[in-house]
């Protein structure tokens, strides 16, 4: 029995007041236990599936390459306590996402009060988006923050050392809220003359659904799925920025494909969804 249904099994059985089991926090072991959560963090593996526990410390602890050892608990429905010995390390972790596992995404918080995992919210991610196509007169910091503030909550516009956003695209950190379809385009309207199309593509984006944009579900598994193929659905991997990383890879598995020696494409587009920095 899973802990979710344990709870609501308990909450069904009326008590008399005088058998309730009360046990007051005393504000000091209050402070002691916030202390303790401050330097943990708490994820979400948004799968269907259940999570191996060992499989998943295993695959972070190599990508996450902290000074100290993490350590990771499940608290039950594929939710873990990552608990972090030096806070450069958490702190390095909350920033250097998203992280997968499973070509699915870890949604990644910081525990409130005293770590009630009923009260967490898995809500938000921060991902690195590209826009391409904005004019030239637009790359400057403040009207990509208007652009980036359509996809999320802005928290940071790359610029050059001398503060300038000149580039082949725009690019931007927005933390996004996951339980909303992803943006795919922009639009750049003009007095006159015809909207310039502005496409928005995710950095490390993870499996998510192609027929309504949302993370943590497949299209076969979305309501709105009507048996079409997967390449007549609407969205696709073409959301997926490809890194400087990914790109060299997807080249090396097609040349080994050519000559009979190496994995499809499919298979090569699934390496770069994994857990490292791109």
């Amino acid at each position: 029995m899973d802990t979710e249904e344990l709870t609501r099994k308990c909450k069904a059985i009326t008590i008399r007041e005088e058998d309730k089991a009360k046990i007051t926090l005393e504000v000091n072991l209050k402070n002691k236990k916030e202390q303790m959560m401050a330097r943990c963090l708490v994820g979400k593996a948004l799968l269907t599936k259940g999570v191996n526990k060992d499989g998943l410390k295993a695959a972070l602890q190599q990508v996450w390459r902290t000074f100290k050892e993490v350590k990771i608990e499940s608290v039950g429905n594929n939710i873990f306590m990552f608990k972090f010995a030096k806070e450069a390390d958490k702190k390095r972790v909350l920033k250097g996402g998203p992280w997968h596992f499973d070509r699915a995404l870890i949604v990644l918080t910081k525990p409130r009060g005293i770590g009630d995992v009923a009260k967490q919210a898995f809500t938000h991610t921060s991902f690195g988006v590209q826009i391409r196509n904005v004019p030239l007169a637009c790359m400057n910091k403040e009207f990509l923050q208007d652009l980036g503030r359509k996809i999320g909550s802005v928290e940071e516009v790359q610029t050059d050392d001398n503060g300038d956003c000149i580039g082949e695209f725009a690019r931007i950190r927005v933390s996004i809220y996951i339980t909303q379809p992803l943006e795919k385009i922009l639009f750049l309207k003009q007095e006159g003359e015809t909207d310039i199309p502005m496409p928005v593509v995710y950095k490390r984006l993870p499996d998510f659904c192609y027929g309504c944009r949302i993370i943590g579900h497949q299209y076969k598994e979305c309501g709105k799925y009507q048996g079409q193929q997967r390449e007549n659905l609407p969205y696709g991997s073409w959301m997926k920025a490809i890194t400087v990383g990914g790109f060299i890879k997807r080249n090396q598995n097609k040349e080994r494909w050519n000559y009979g020696a190496g994995k499809s494409d499919e298979k090569s587009a699934c390496s770069e969804n994994h857990s490292s920095p791109q």
